[in-house]
């Protein structure tokens, strides 16, 4: 409908610049209205496919009938909840439901947070507490969110983390096992578990003892990852690289 981003998107951007914290990190000038299964509607009419999902948290699409349903009937009958101070049938049930899904035999419990951020501060709590020890490894390319010990594990990219040291201690990183961009230069038929090792051999027998270990935090399937490799004739340089610039 107009070129990108529309002038009332353009508006809203620069009240927005006027007025909200620079730490919201928009990617791009989207200034959404309403959305539609995979469609989101911006302030100037434009469409777009959402391939992303709302970030991979609207799976069922935008305003799914069922979801917007169980919201107004919720709205309706209880709004504020604080399940730190009071108890609330429907988040046990949700808790039974979660517990049920996942996967080990394990009885399992379940913890609710605000965030993914709060969800890897509340890990790292609970294994310094259980374990009695303070180290982890984490791993280059992982996004765990902005908060002080999130940001400690966090090794996506430099600008994250400047300015906010010193972060808290006892966090090392290790290469992130990606075969399609080895770490080590390696392929899949030559490869002798390099990344593995590494953490063997390098870290826990040169860096961090083993014993003192509470915890490895694994982002299984990296969401902004960057961690890129250039393959020379002769050698293989790798480090967190703008996107695009691999080859």
């Amino acid at each position: 409908m107009t070129s990108l981003p529309g002038p009332r998107a353009r508006a809203i951007i620069e009240r927005d610049h006027r007025t909200l914290s620079p730490s919201f990190t928009r990617q791009y000038p989207l200034v959404a209205a309403r959305g539609s299964g995979a469609i989101i509607e911006d302030v100037d009419g434009n469409r777009f496919l959402d391939f992303t999902a709302g970030i991979a948290v609207v799976a069922t699409g935008h305003c799914h009938p069922r979801v917007v349903e169980a919201i107004r009937e919720q709205a309706g009958t209880l709004i504020h909840m604080s399940g730190t101070d009071f108890y609330y049938e429907n988040m046990v049930e949700l808790a039974e439901r979660l517990a049920a899904l996942a996967p080990g035999g394990a009885d399992k419990r379940v913890y609710f947070g605000n965030s993914g951020a709060e969800a890897i501060e509340a890990a790292m709590k609970m294994a310094r507490y259980h374990t009695g020890r303070d180290k982890f490894i984490a791993f280059l390319g992982a996004f765990h969110g902005r908060t002080m010990g999130a940001l400690s594990l966090t090794g996506s990219k430099a600008v994250q983390r400047k300015g906010f040291g010193p972060l808290v201690p006892g966090v090392v990183h290790a290469p992130y096992a990606y075969c399609y961009r080895c770490a080590y230069g390696k392929k899949r038929e030559t490869c002798a578990v390099e990344c593995v090792k590494h953490i063997e051999e390098t870290l826990l027998g040169s860096i961090v003892p083993a014993e003192e270990v509470a915890a490895m935090v694994v982002e299984p399937v990296q969401g902004e990852g960057a961690t890129w490799c250039r393959r020379g004739s002769s050698s293989t340089s790798c480090g967190n690289w703008p996107r695009g610039t691999a080859s």
